[in-house]
């Protein structure tokens, strides 16, 4: 850590409208790791500490201050070497817990040490008043048997990709010291991209269109966009925090295999060329149809609303492979968008079958299809140019029946973390989060199925557990 202090310089780390859209809130992920071969050294807690401050110098920005001026434009992260706002970094040693508690209880976060039980999903201050940027919990586990860590950063810092690029690093770090204790890491290599600028330079000069419910959203200013965006990014999360029922919620982790998913995709795919379309959906396209459809069936608080209203469906869409830069598959800042999708309710509580899940897949597949660098150009200069459209959506999303959110996370190399005795055997979102929301996490194996991550509030949860088509499909972890 003195190493670091010693040399951070003072900067002004310009952020992106899209990074401003997320400030409020947090990204947590638990990474679990088994000590397999009883090994005494396993994954030391000094060098993990120490690998992780050297890794601090390459993105310095992780120990500043977040700011916002002018009501929600123009965010930026100051570091200032005589007022670093330091990672929150802690270890813990569980005498109670050990990795085949965790394994037994099929990972659940509830089942994890007190000590890092609790992961906050917004931005709030600590103890004092201050938001930090990146929190870690270590937990070292009952006879050394194991170790958990749980990464929280700040959304603004990176999307769920750039944040897992930081830790691949962290880790990376950590076995060159492993490896030859005393020798300074390399840093030649990484390729990995943190400035802003690169991502607008990579962006075409003029914007198009963006599809119409998605243009209409961000594009109404109302009164509560107008005093959410003018709240300090502290005060925008605390009063998130205190109107999001999170304590309400339930949550569990579904295996979808992929000789299920193969099928379902064979048979819907099979549906759409019934109906005459040459389109051919997606795994993820087919995954958002199931979850979109069988949690609006779940949610009781629907149950009375006419079939011709509407509910909006959201999912990030990253495009980081959609711009014509290929060094913009490495850059690590936030590099989503997220379209909204209007759905009539006479579309999703329709049967679950191939030719529903066609009807709203094609959906889902004609709008992220509709995400090009000139599509995000014009969602990029509507959020860096209006000073409350960062709080647009949120604000919408209060006057409308509650919708439903979906990260895919698949393809995001989490198991490529590896400290040096092996890679995570598991990584989980936290036990409590924000209702009506998914996260798509691979297999450790890659095999081409995936875990989902499913939260919902509790009454509409034990609907999903007993739900015909979907318990069908998947397969209850924790």
């Amino acid at each position: 850590m003195d190493t670091f202090i010693a040399a951070v310089k003072q900067q002004t780390f310009p952020l992106s409208g899209a990074d401003s859209y997320s400030a409020c809130v947090t990204i947590p992920l638990y990474y679990y790791f088994e000590n397999k071969s009883s090994s005494a050294q396993f994954m030391p807690s000094a060098l993990l500490k120490d690998s992780f401050y050297t890794t601090l110098q390459e993105f310095s920005f992780f120990a500043g201050h977040l700011h916002m001026k002018n009501g929600g434009v123009g965010a930026y992260i100051a570091v200032d070497p005589q007022n670093l706002n330091m990672p929150e970094y802690t270890e813990h040693n569980s005498d109670s817990v050990s990795f085949n508690d965790l394994k037994a209880a099929g990972y659940s976060p509830n089942a994890l040490p007190t000590e890092i039980s609790k992961a906050d999903i917004f931005s709030t201050e600590n103890a004092d008043n201050v938001i930090k940027l990146v929190r870690i919990k270590v937990a070292r586990l009952q006879n050394n048997t194991g170790v958990v860590i749980l990464v929280n950063p700040v959304h603004a810092l990176a999307d769920a990709y750039g944040f897992c690029e930081f830790m691949k690093r962290w880790s990376h770090v950590c076995r060159e010291i492993m490896a030859a204790p005393g020798d300074q890491a390399s840093s030649s290599d990484t390729g990995l991209l943190t400035e802003r600028k690169a991502l607008y330079d990579s962006l075409p000069e003029n914007g198009q269109p963006m599809d119409e419910t998605t243009a209409k959203v961000l594009g109404k200013k109302s009164l509560l966009s107008v005093l959410l965006a003018w709240l300090s990014p502290e005060k925008r999360a605390e009063f998130l925090d205190s109107v999001t029922p999170c304590a309400m919620t339930d949550n569990h982790v579904f295996y979808l295999s992929n000789e299920t998913l193969r099928g379902l995709k064979e048979t819907v795919n099979e549906a759409v060329a019934a109906a005459a379309s040459n389109t051919r959906l997606s795994s993820n396209d087919i995954i958002t149809a199931i979850l979109t459809m069988v949690s609006v069936q779940c949610n009781q608080a629907h149950d009375g609303d006419p079939d011709d209203e509407t509910i909006i469906v959201n999912f990030p869409v990253d495009f980081r492979k959609r711009l014509s830069n290929p060094s913009m598959t490495k850059y690590t800042g936030n590099c989503v968008v997220a379209p909204m999708l209007p759905f009539q309710y006479s579309d999703l509580r329709a049967k679950v079958s191939s030719e529903s899940l066609a009807v709203c897949a094609l959906k889902v597949r004609r709008l992220v299809d509709l995400v090009t660098p000139e599509y995000v150009r014009q969602c990029f200069d509507l959020i860096d140019t209006e000073p409350d459209c960062i709080m647009r959506a949120t604000a919408y999303s209060s006057s409308i029946a509650s919708g439903f959110c979906l990260s895919n996370h698949s393809r995001i190399d989490y198991y490529g973390v590896d400290f040096g005795c092996g890679t995570p055997v598991w990584i989980n979102p936290p036990s409590t989060y924000v209702p009506n929301y998914a996260t798509i996490l691979p297999t450790s194996t890659y095999d081409g199925g995936c875990y989902i991550y499913l939260s919902l509030l509790k009454g509409d949860m034990e609907r999903a557990l007993q739900h015909k088509f979907w318990r069908s499909v998947t397969e209850l972890v924790n």
